[in-house]
C-alpha cells in the first residue's frame, strides 16, 4: 500500500494529535509499500524530521492554514506519489485531497480520524452568518472520505450530528505505550518533592475549566477528613492556573496542593507511579470536550486506578468498575464518595490498577489501535470506487 498520511499536528508540536499521528506512522511504516507525511512547516523541524524512517514534506504554512496554504503541496505529493490511500489526522485537510483526486485522477481513497474538538469548534463563533457558512462548508467536507476512524462512541455520535451515517464509522479508540507507561519504583521522585509519605491524588492535563481540577478541588475538604495525608498534585500548564491555586486558599486546602506546571513527557511515568490514584472529572464545554483522554490510558499502563467523568469519549477509554470508576461531571459529591471509596480501598485500587495495565498491554496501545487502522485501510483500498458522494 502506498499511504499518503495529512496532518496539521505533527512533530516537532507537542499534543495529543501529534502524538496519535506519531505512533501510528512509525507502525504503518513497517508495513507500506510507501509511506509519506504532509506537515505543515515549524522551527526545528528539519532536525526532527531527519530521525525519522518515513520521508515528511512540509508545507510552507502554519498549521491552521495547511488546508488552503498547503493545498499545491498536496496536490504535489498526490500526484507524484499516486497513493492508494490518504489519512487524515483532522477532517480539515480532507477538501485538499478530495480536489487533488480530481485534478490528477489518483484513484486513492480518503479515511480521516475524529477526536471531538475539531468536529465542533467554529473559528467564525458569533458572527452567524460565517457561522453557518462555516458549518456548512464542514458538512460538505464531510462527505468527502470514504471511511472515518472516530476515537470514540462520543466522536462518532458527533459525526452523525454532522451527517456522517454510521456505516462510513469505524470506531478505534485510543492507546498508549505500555513500555514507557509502565509500574515501576517512583520513591526518589517522592522523596524529592517531600511526598515519600501519605496518598498521592494525581491529575496531569492542561489548566482550563473543562478538565474539572475545579471539581476535584471542590471534593478534597471531605476527602481530606478520611484521607488525612493526602496530597493532591497537579501536573500540566495553562491559563486556569491563578484561578484553580485561589480557589485552592479559599478552600483552605491549598497547603495539601501541588501545582508541579510542566513536566516533560519522558518523566511523567514517575509522576504515574507516585501516584495512588488519577482523576480527572472533565466537563463538556463546547467546542472544547473530552473526546477520548489518553491520560486515563497512560495512568493504567503505570498501573494506577483512574477517575473520570461520565462524558465526553472518557467511558471508552476507561472500563467501569474494570479499569477504574466513572462519576457525573461537575459534582464535587459523588467525586468526592468515590475518591475516598477508592484511595481507603486498598484492595480494589490494587485490583483496578492491575486490570488497568493488563488492559493497555493486551489492547489499549499503539501496536493493537495501528493494526486496526490498518485493516480499515485495507478495506478501503479493496473498494471498486470511492464510496463517498462528494
Amino acid at each position: 500500500m502506498r499511504l499518503l498520511v495529512i496532518t496539521q499536528d505533527f512533530s516537532p508540536a507537542v499534543g495529543g494529535i501529534e502524538t496519535y499521528t506519531t505512533e501510528l506512522v512509525h507502525r504503518w511504516a513497517r508495513q507500506a509499500e510507501h509511506v509519506e507525511v504532509v506537515a505543515p512547516n515549524l522551527p526545528e523541524a528539519g532536525s526532527v524530521d531527519a530521525q525519522l524512517p518515513f520521508p515528511v514534506t512540509r508545507a510552507a504554512t502554519r498549521p491552521d492554514l495547511l488546508p488552503v496554504l498547503g493545498l499545491p503541496t498536496i496536490v504535489r505529493r498526490v500526484r507524484t506519489l499516486q497513493p492508494d490511500v490518504t489519512f487524515h489526522a483532522q477532517w480539515q485537510t480532507v477538501g485538499a485531497a478530495v480536489l487533488a483526486r480530481r485534478l490528477t485522477g489518483a484513484p486513492q481513497r480518503i479515511v480521516c480520524a475524529a477526536h471531538g474538538r475539531e468536529l465542533l469548534f467554529n473559528p467564525a463563533d458569533g458572527m452567524p452568518g460565517l457561522q453557518s457558512t462555516y458549518d456548512a462548508l464542514r458538512r460538505l467536507l464531510l462527505r468527502g472520505p470514504d471511511r472515518f476512524t472516530p476515537v470514540s462512541r462520543y466522536t462518532a455520535g458527533l459525526l452523525h450530528e454532522c451527517g456522517v451515517p454510521p456505516s462510513r464509522c469505524h470506531v478505534v479508540p485510543n492507546g498508549t505505550d505500555p513500555d514507557h507507561y509502565r509500574p515501576f519504583d517512583a520513591s526518589p521522585l517522592g522523596k524529592s518533592l517531600g511526598l515519600a509519605d501519605g496518598s498521592v491524588l494525581l491529575t496531569v492535563g492542561r489548566l482550563v475549566p473543562r478538565k474539572g481540577i475545579d471539581t476535584t478541588l471542590h471534593a478534597l475538604p471531605a476527602v481530606l477528613d478520611a484521607v488525612p495525608d493526602l496530597t493532591y498534585l497537579v501536573v500540566g500548564t495553562g491559563p486556569d492556573r491563578d484561578r484553580l491555586e485561589r480557589l485552592a486558599t479559599d478552600l483552605g486546602i491549598r497547603s495539601c496542593v501541588r501545582f508541579a506546571g510542566y513536566v516533560d513527557a519522558d518523566d511523567l511515568p514517575t509522576y504515574y507511579n507516585l501516584a495512588d490514584a488519577f482523576v480527572m472529572p472533565s466537563r463538556e464545554a463546547p467546542p472544547d470536550v473530552e473526546g477520548f483522554g489518553i491520560v486515563f490510558l497512560e495512568a493504567g499502563a503505570c498501573g494506577v486506578p483512574a477517575i473520570g467523568a461520565r462524558t465526553g469519549g472518557i467511558p471508552d477509554a476507561i472500563q467501569e468498575e474494570e479499569t477504574g470508576l466513572l462519576v457525573p461531571p461537575s459534582s464535587p459529591h459523588a467525586l468526592a464518595d468515590t475518591l475516598t471509596h477508592l484511595l481507603t480501598s486498598p484492595a480494589l485500587a490494587r485490583r483496578l490498577g492491575e486490570q488497568a495495565r493488563r488492559h493497555a498491554v493486551q489492547e489499549a496501545n499503539w501496536d493493537h489501535v495501528a493494526d486496526q487502522l490498518w485493516n480499515v485501510l485495507a478495506s478501503v483500498q479493496t473498494t471498486a470506487s470511492p464510496t463517498a458522494p462528494l
